[in-house]
Order: C-alpha cells, then sequence, then structure tokens
C-alpha cells in the first residue's frame, strides 16, 4: 500500500542526505579549514545519526500503521527503506569500531542514493508483492540483506580506489589518516563479499524454487530470462570475491572495481525484475488475474 506521509517522509530524508553527503566530502577538499575539522565532524555526524533514526522510523511506521500484517515487506519501497535503515547503523559501526576510516565519505552518498532510490519506489514506480507462503517472504529478505552486504563491498572498493589514486598522485597526504590502510580496505572487500555471497546464495536458490513452483503461470524460457542470467552474474562476482584471498589476479584494485561491477549488475537485476513482472502481468489473462485475487483473498 502506498502512501503520502511515506513520499514526504523520503523527500526530507533524500535532503538530509543529500546535506550529510555534501558536508563529508567537503572534509576532504584540498581548502578545507583544518582548525575546523572537529567541531564540523562532529555535527555531520549528528545529522546522519538523525537521519538514520530517520529512515528506521520509517520502516517501523510503515510495518505497524500502514501494513498491519506479519509480512514487513509487502512493496519495493519497503525493501530499500529496510536497507537504509540497516545501511545507516552499519556504516557508523563500522567507522568507529571496526577500524574503517574514511569509509562514510563513500556511505553517506551512497545512503542517500538509496533514499532517493526508494523515493522514486514510493511516488513514481510502486510496486507491490504479491502475497507469497514463508518461502517468498525469506527470498524477500536475503536478496534485500544481500543487497546490504553489495552496497557494503561496493562502498569500501569505491574507498579502496580514492585512497589509492589520491596516493599515487600524491595529493593531499597530510589528510591520510582520514583514511584506512588499503589492507584494511581490501580485507573488509572480502569479508563484505563472503556475507553478500552467502545472502545471494539463499535469495537465488528460494527464488528458483518459487519460481520453478510457479512454471504452468510462466512463458516458456523463463530460465534465460535477463533477470535470471544478472543474478547469476552477480552470485558469479561475489564468489570470486569470496575466494579473493587464494589468489594474486583478482587482488587489490581488481577486487575493488569487482565489487563496484557486483553493484551495478545488482541494480540492474532490480530493473528487469520491476519490467519482466509488469510485463507478466500485462500479459496475463483474466481467468489467472482472477485466480490470483482468489488466493491473494483466501
Amino acid at each position: 500500500m502506498n502512501s503520502m506521509i511515506t513520499t514526504v517522509w523520503l523527500a526530507l530524508l533524500v535532503l538530509l542526505g543529500a546535506w550529510c553527503s555534501y558536508r563529508k566530502c567537503r572534509q576532504i577538499h584540498p581548502r578545507y579549514k583544518v582548525d575546523e575539522d572537529d567541531a564540523y565532524h562532529a555535527m555531520t555526524d549528528r545529522l546522519f545519526i538523525v537521519l538514520t533514526l530517520g529512515a528506521i522510523a520509517l520502516f517501523l511506521f510503515r510495518v505497524i500503521a500502514i501494513h498491519q500484517s506479519w509480512r514487513p515487506l509487502t512493496a519495493h519501497v519497503d525493501g530499500l527503506t529496510l536497507l537504509a535503515g540497516l545501511l545507516c547503523p552499519t556504516l557508523m559501526y563500522l567507522e568507529k569500531r571496526g577500524k574503517a576510516r574514511g569509509l562514510s565519505y563513500i556511505g553517506y552518498p551512497g545512503v542517500t542514493f538509496v533514499l532517493l532510490w526508494a523515493l522514486c519506489a514510493s511516488r513514481w514506480s510502486f510496486r507491490a508483492f504479491t502475497p507469497g507462503d514463508v518461502m517468498k517472504v525469506v527470498h524477500l529478505f536475503a536478496v534485500y540483506l544481500g543487497a546490504l552486504s553489495v552496497f557494503i563491498a561496493a562502498i569500501y572498493g569505491g574507498t579502496y580506489l580514492t585512497v589509492q589514486r589520491r596516493l599515487k598522485n600524491k595529493t593531499d597526504l597530510g589528510q591520510a589518516k582520514k583514511f584506512a590502510s588499503l589492507e584494511t580496505l581490501e580485507r573488509m572487500i572480502v569479508i563484505s563479499s563472503a556475507v553478500g555471497f552467502a545472502f545471494i546464495s539463499l535469495g537465488l536458490v528460494t527464488g528458483l524454487i518459487s519460481i520453478s513452483s510457479l512454471h504452468e503461470q510462466r512463458p516458456g524460457g523463463w530460465w534465460y530470462e535477463p533477470k535470471i542470467i544478472l543474478s547469476f552474474c552477480v552470485w558469479l562476482i561475489y564468489a570470486l570475491l569470496f575466494n579473493v584471498r587464494h589468489t594474486t589476479f583478482f587482488r587489490g584494485n581488481r577486487a575493488a572495481w569487482l565489487s563496484l561491477l557486483g553493484l551495478f549488475l545488482l541494480l540492474m537485476t532490480f530493473a528487469m525484475v520491476h519490467t519482466f513482472t509488469d510485463s507478466v502481468e500485462h500479459s496475463q489473462t483474466p481467468v489467472q488475474s482472477a485466480a490470483q485475487d482468489r488466493e491473494a483473498d483466501g
């Protein structure tokens, strides 16, 4: 179910996220004044905490006040809101406790992108999930938790490439203490990719089981649809990243680029799922639509 409150709430969070991203990126600008660093950095972090609480509160509001059911993920906007609500505290924990300095310089714009994506899903491309069994619920949670790990790995990858470029060009070396070492960033790419590989594998298996159970309602050749092929490509990339410690070819900047490629393919997979689902719904006969309505009511 869509809600204007959700759209307005997300719009405010996007504006706050954009402001936090601007303030954060300004700290590594060459003209940034070092004497303002502590106060400026503390205020930016406080604003991001407000953003985190707002994203979590929005997800709980939709579950309690709008859905009023045992299924918290009833639409794509719910999954994206959950993704943003989990990504924000994860970034704060990794940067404060996980010794991953500088992660927020890429992470804050990443969170803003997720919130903007959720705003588009709420206002212009709202899509509700069809009611399903426990397998469908497990599939949805696995997909969005896998997306969380993919975003974290991509943020680590973007941070790795940023630090590597600054060291190679020898620019602003005085601000190098704001970032973690390349070894730490590479290790965290592998760890987050391993978690993402587990969730993506679970989401892929449960998704194939759900699709195969509805093969009579699907057109022939569903197994080579773009969303299936892209899902396998994402799974393959994170299988490589999971085993990067055992090879030297995919280490360093190659691992960072692979993490960014995995995020790009994941976004393409979401787009293909949305497009294909709409085409299937429009191609259904009235008898199939009435049967699905009876199953949803029953």
